[in-house]
């Protein structure tokens, strides 16, 4: 009986320290390569990054936990790539080996994106302003709230190029210069349509408020085979909200 506990303490004594030696050196799969992906600063994770083995092409996603892993991946030495919208693109190297996992993590840092002006007074269609077939430049609500102008008449004086001035004591009607022409050399569009009459390039500027305009887009130079007949000194586009 003495014999049979002793040997009942013994196997339970031997597997104890089988699994402590298993907790100690766990057996890994080799050609494999895991890892997580986390935000830099809150350590929070990331799911749904894209990981790229740039040698082979081999893809995948990280799950919600923000983790990821390759399997049966040849032993040799590798590059991957982290890609996320709104984070900057991260690369490691790392060396696959048969014997053992290989653990990478990425620590993922914000990227400020930055999209380009669109403009649609250069061709008449909705155009990055980089490749524009002419200069277009653009006054926005950054500007009239610098020089703190209530109405349009007033903005455009800060505009290069473009010069308001009052030809009426008695009435009070301003009219546009560009590139020192007179007033109904100058078209006037409002959302890309062109105002009907000449006279009207040259009433009425004083009564737009800013605060109802997204941006005003300016040409100047002839673009009369675009806008019309009034456009040889320029085109005013005024971008309402």
């Amino acid at each position: 009986m003495k014999q049979y506990i002793l040997l009942l303490v013994l196997m339970v004594m031997g597997a104890g320290i089988n699994a402590y030696a298993e907790d100690v050196n766990p057996v890994k799969e080799g050609n494999v390569i895991s890892g997580h992906v986390v935000e830099k600063g809150t350590e929070n994770s990331l799911p749904y990054a894209t990981i790229l083995i740039v040698e082979t092409g081999q893809g995948t996603v990280s799950n919600e936990d923000g983790g990821f892993r390759f399997k049966k991946v040849p032993a040799g030495k590798y590059t991957l790539r982290v890609q996320l919208l709104g984070y900057e693109t991260q690369e490691k190297k790392v060396t696959v080996s048969n014997d053992f996992t290989v653990d990478v993590h990425f620590l993922m840092s914000d990227e400020s994106i930055m999209t380009d002006e669109v403009v649609v007074s250069a061709n008449r269609n909705e155009t990055s302003r980089k490749v524009a077939p002419v200069v277009v430049n653009v006054m926005n609500a950054k500007l009239f709230e610098s020089v703190n102008s209530t109405d349009l008449a007033k903005s455009l004086n800060y505009q290069s190029g473009l010069r308001v001035e009052n030809n009426c004591q008695n009435c009070g009607f301003p009219q546009v210069r560009i590139n020192g022409l007179e007033g109904p050399y100058s078209q006037i569009l409002i959302n890309s349509r062109p105002v009907v009459s000449a006279l009207s390039g040259v009433y009425g500027l004083e009564q737009i408020p800013v605060n109802m305009i997204e941006r005003v887009e300016v040409v100047r130079g002839g673009g009369s085979a675009l806008f019309g007949a009034n456009a040889v000194g320029g085109t005013i586009n005024i971008i309402t909200k």
